[in-house]
């Protein structure tokens, strides 16, 4: 271990992470486990296009595929396979391309049989790639009412709960119009104690989900509710990864290097400056060695915010409050591989973040109320790049406390 910088050693323990929760893989071993002549499979969210692949690595039976995605995950080994119908469309706020896949979804749906055998694959990222409105709300409420939620703070059993309210969809409305009696859904969990209705807003699960109370959003109005939808379809559910398997096999890896490792039980939640206190807080004093978190933090942004997201803004706050002699180093990633609007994961931060940061004249507090961390960390260099994430199941922190 001692050829490994303390920021090589976290990346590495990164993509390991991302290896253990691969949509392909875990897709492929599932199918492989679980032997059904499935004749159609749809695949919806940011890790759509691996779990589609691995449904069809393992199911010849497969007539006909829908895949929603995010465009730059779309592939021409994706467009090669049998009879699958690409939609690329938009996140994390809808377009009118998220309509577009909504009809197609449709479409799909109304011409299976009976007796079709469907499996459907979901991770994060669905609620917005794909939608069917809800009678009297427009594409532009659609987008004012994404945006608020995405820069109220709110986590996303809140948001998600909120899109139900305004979907024809979700919520469980997609059940109304599937003809098959049996639908197989594997989920990959982007959401707190892993609740299928929540995960791509549940598009599959009814939904008595209840919303807080925000005068704003309650201003809009829809003539019906997709969450009093009843369906005779059986809907046999199965959660396949989420961020502890990821959390374990980090864990695993660094025992493996002959490091001390300990996984914490905590979800990682609120406030990104508040959840930044309570890691150095609990790091400032800890033994040697590798320490593990998952959850999913929020940020307020501001009218105009700038580059970044929750992750790039929690390494900055973190990294602030590291004195000059710290031995603490930590890694905050989104699995997805994109934090926010920055085209990265995250960041790996030191107490060298602030000493670069400061010599080159930038006032880090400033940029941080501006939601402008990304900014600050690629100037610093402390960047962590996820671009070939085959998986969404929130986000992880590791630091590495160095004896």
């Amino acid at each position: 271990m001692t050829e490994l910088t303390a920021r090589e050693l976290l990346t590495m323990l990164y993509e390991i992470a991302l290896d253990a929760v691969d949509g392909r893989y875990l897709v492929s071993q599932w199918c492989k486990d679980n032997k059904k002549p499935y004749t159609h499979c749809i695949a919806i969210g940011k890790a759509a296009a691996a779990m589609l692949q691995g449904a069809h690595d393992e199911l010849p039976s497969l007539k006909q595929s829908l895949l929603i995605c995010p465009p730059s995950k779309i592939t021409r080994q994706h467009k090669k396979l049998n009879n699958t119908l690409c939609i690329a469309s938009s996140h994390p706020v809808p377009d009118a391309t998220s309509l577009q896949a909504g009809e197609a979804l449709l479409n799909f749906l109304a011409n299976m049989n009976d007796s079709d055998e469907l499996l459907v694959l979901i991770s994060g990222g669905a609620s917005a790639l794909v939608e069917v409105l809800q009678k009297g709300v427009s594409l532009d409420q659609l987008q004012q009412i994404n945006r608020y939620l995405l820069a109220s703070g709110k986590d996303i059993h809140q948001i998600n709960a909120w899109r139900q309210q305004f979907s024809d969809i979700k919520g469980g409305g997609l059940l109304k119009y599937i003809h098959s009696s049996s639908v197989t859904q594997l989920l990959l969990s982007d959401v707190k104690n892993d609740r299928a209705e929540f995960i791509g807003s549940g598009l599959l699960v009814n939904s008595d989900s209840v919303v807080d109370d925000d005068e704003y959003l309650s201003s809009f109005s829809a003539e019906s509710s997709a969450s009093s939808v009843q369906s005779m379809t059986s809907v046999d559910t199965h959660i396949i990864g989420n961020i502890n398997l990821a959390m374990q096999e980090v864990n695993r890896a660094a025992l493996s290097e002959g490091l001390n490792s300990q996984v914490y039980p905590e979800f990682l939640e609120g406030d990104v400056f508040d959840v930044a206190e309570k890691l150095y807080s609990q790091l400032k004093d800890a033994k040697p060695g590798i320490h593990i978190w998952g959850g999913e933090t929020t940020v307020c942004l501001p009218d105009n915010p700038g580059v970044g997201g929750r992750n790039l803004s929690l390494g900055l706050a973190f990294a602030q409050q590291l004195p000059d002699d710290s031995n603490i180093h930590l890694l905050a990633a989104g699995t997805d591989g994109v934090d926010g609007n920055s085209n990265c994961a995250g960041a790996v931060v030191s107490k060298f973040t602030v000493q670069k940061a400061k010599k080159m004249g930038l006032n880090i507090q400033l940029e941080l109320d501006k939601a402008n961390a990304g900014i600050v960390l690629m100037a610093t260099d402390d960047l962590v790049h996820g671009a070939n994430s085959n998986t969404n199941v929130m986000d992880i922190v590791i630091a590495y406390v160095i004896d």
